[in-house]
């Protein structure tokens, strides 16, 4: 993509790196895992193969040659140079966006050249890490031939590096029509500016350009030009505008004639403002960075609690910055996880406030779904993402739309949201317009994949890896290639598996089989138990059930597409009855619905901890024949889908039983 040629940049120390920073400066953050879960068989996680790189303080057009798509070796169509138009408040030139009008105004003010710019295309403050995300790239000329590139960065998230680097607003590039890639200028830019982005749909931007400082042929301090030339590139990586478009993005001087062309003398001169916007403009830049030193210089002695005041403190004194409201999430959510003293761990408070500064940033809204469902806010989670299917970030924009619509379900699919995941990729399958794009195509047919085998699905999930396979290889990437192989194998081998099952659940509808009845904090489970199939396992189910031992204990563990697991009295996965029983071989697999003991390392260890499992994931097939099945879900598995660490057994009673006394024989712990 071209605008990723544009907008490499240099890298500086992420919000993402600060957080880890901040661990090692002295952030306290054990774990304790007691082994008494069921492990995950590895898989690979990035079935999208979506993972990109960026280059390391390149100029605009100079980026890595391994992952640059390559350039088209014709230049652009070239199409007439669009004339401005006069009005009282600049000369306007309109602009054709991909959903409406736009507009680019020149004037001059407190004897600069002024540009007011409206940028309808989605905004992105960058990764947080490397990326510049969304800028605005001002080309100046006066012979066409030889310019500067003025690069103006909206609202950076990045924090210093601890040598020095801050974060840029604004980075000058000089372009000559000799030389294929730009030069880095590394004096004082001859331009500030200031931006708004909370839009939804778009942005705008204001730069003003001391010309005096623009030092190229035809122009000097002492003898300013009056007939100049210039371009404007705007976007990020995933949307980009140039104007006029016949203008060669990377070197403008070897496309002279797609310029427009401008008078500085009669541009309609505005009021000047009392303070110089550059004196002002420069001022804020530096109290920023100060600000952003001083957060630093309390993270590099160790001060955690010190820094996220300084932050709470910096968000209030400039709340239209990223930075600050990003990096307070960032931090709330480290403590929550890791359990930091001193801050505040109510993240989604701080996140939300960072999802309002930049509404039309698409992959804030996404982290902000992505943090909300773990935590069971269901409801507002798809109140939050109607409001984006309904907001200007998508209405009118297809390609957006079914971007989001299908992150989204990928977000829900592993959490067990699967009606809301069926009904959106139910969405694009009805937008035959989206899925002729390559990858967006293989991408959809991945999710589609993996709503078959959270809903247990696993010859659906094999017709579609073979589809994939057969129809779209050469779609596929070496990532996306090796998870399809790995996960054809278990899900055929499930799907054998699943025969052999179903004619053991034919068997059990015959017999009288003890049932618990599971009365949740999100439902009602109830659970079949396979009493001939591991009867001493099912007689001490039973007898706990009867003894009210699981009444008022907790799901200590929920895993995304694995299982949902609980009933330890001491709430984290370490406690048991008092009791341990040996361990029951039986023929019954592991499919999405089986209930299962949880052990420690010894097989002959599981006490009175459960799991249920939720998908036909490799992770649950692969724990067959290691933990003793003893029962399966049959009625609430929806309920199961919804279960988060922390949601409480009410209660557990033992039905249906046969006429015999349930004494399990057990051994001490």
């Amino acid at each position: 993509m071209q605008v990723k040629r544009i907008l490499m940049g240099i890298t500086a120390l992420g919000l993402v790196a600060m957080a880890s920073w901040l661990l090692a400066c002295g952030a306290n953050a054990g774990s304790n895992e007691s082994g008494y879960a069921p492990s995950r068989a590895p898989t690979n996680s990035n079935a999208s193969g979506t993972d990109q790189s960026v280059a390391d303080d390149k100029p605009p057009g100079v980026g890595d040659q391994k992952t640059d798509p390559p350039q088209p070796k014709d230049p652009p169509a070239r199409v007439e140079v669009p004339e401005g138009q006069l009005t009282d408040d600049g000369l306007r030139w309109t602009i054709k966006f991909e959903r409406g009008e736009g507009y680019a105004l020149f004037s001059r003010q407190n004897e600069m050249l002024r540009v007011d710019i409206d940028v309808r295309l989605p905004y992105s403050a960058g990764d947080g890490q490397a990326s510049r995300g969304s800028c605005v790239d001002l080309v100046l000329s006066v012979d066409g031939l030889h310019g500067r590139h003025l690069f103006f960065h909206p609202n950076p998230v990045w924090m210093p590096d601890g040598k020095g680097n801050f974060s840029a607003y604004r980075i000058e590039y000089s372009f000559d029509k000799n030389r294929d890639e730009p030069l880095r200028l590394d004096d004082q830019p001859s331009f500030v500016g200031t931006s708004n982005v909370r839009f939804w749909d778009h942005w705008k931007a204001t730069m003003w350009v001391d010309l005096r400082y623009v030092l190229v042929p035809g122009n000097t301090p002492s003898s300013r030009a009056d007939n100049w030339l210039a371009g404007l590139v705007m976007g990020n990586e995933a949307a980009t505008m140039v104007f006029p478009t016949g203008m060669d993005v990377q070197n403008p001087g070897k496309t002279p004639e797609a310029l427009v062309a401008f008078k500085y003398s009669e541009l309609p001169e505005l009021g000047d403002e009392e303070e110089n916007p550059r004196d002002v403009l420069i001022e804020a830049e530096q109290q920023v960075h100060e600000a952003q030193r001083n957060v630093e210089a309390r993270f590099t002695v160790k001060d955690t609690a010190g820094g996220f005041k300084a932050l709470l403190k910096n968000v209030e004194g400039f709340p239209d910055q990223l930075w600050g409201h990003y990096l307070v999430y960032m931090l709330s959510y480290t403590a929550a996880v890791r359990g930091i003293p001193g801050i505040d761990t109510d993240y989604l408070k701080y996140q939300r406030a960072y999802v309002e500064a930049c509404p039309g940033q698409s992959s804030a809204h996404l982290e902000y779904l992505r943090n909300m469902v773990p935590l069971g806010k269901h409801d507002e989670a798809m109140a939050h993402a109607r409001t984006i299917f309904d907001s200007a970030l998508c209405t009118g924009r297809a390609a957006t739309d079914g971007y989001m619509r299908l992150k989204w379900a990928e977000i829900c699919i592993p959490w067990g949201l699967t009606r809301e995941a069926g009904e959106q990729l139910e969405y694009i399958k009805g937008k035959p317009e989206l899925l002729k794009d390559d990858n967006f195509r293989v991408d959809y047919n991945f999710q589609r994949a993996e709503y078959a085998v959270r809903t247990g699905d696993s010859s659906g999930a094999v017709a579609i890896y073979e589809a994939l396979m057969k129809d779209e290889r050469k779609f596929l990437n070496s990532n996306q290639f090796n998870t399809i192989q790995q996960n054809l194998q278990f899900q055929r081998q499930a799907a054998e598996q699943w025969e052999e099952e179903l004619k053991f659940q034919a068997e059990d509808a015959k017999k009288t089989n003890p049932r618990w009845v599971v009365e949740t904090s999100r439902g009602k489970i109830v659970i079949e138990l396979f009493e001939d199939d591991s009867p001493n396992t099912v007689k001490s189910l039973v007898k706990l059930a009867k003894d009210k031992f699981y009444d008022g204990l907790t799901f200590h563990r929920v895993e995304p597409n694995f299982v949902a697991q609980g009933g330890d009295p001491n709430g984290d996965g370490s406690g048991g009855p008092g009791y341990r029983i040996k361990f029951e071989e039986n023929r019954r697999g592991h499919f999405r619905g089986t209930v299962a003991m949880a052990r420690a390392q010894s097989k002959d260890s599981a006490g009175s901890q459960f799991y249920i499992c939720t998908a036909n994931s490799p992770n649950v097939l692969s724990l067959t024949g290691n933990y003793v099945v003893v029962g399966r879900v049959i009625e609430g598995m929806e309920a199961a889908d919804m279960l988060r660490v922390g949601d409480k057994i009410i209660s557990i009673r033992a039905e249906n039983l046969r006429n015999h006394e349930y004494q399990p024989e057990v051994t001490p712990e």
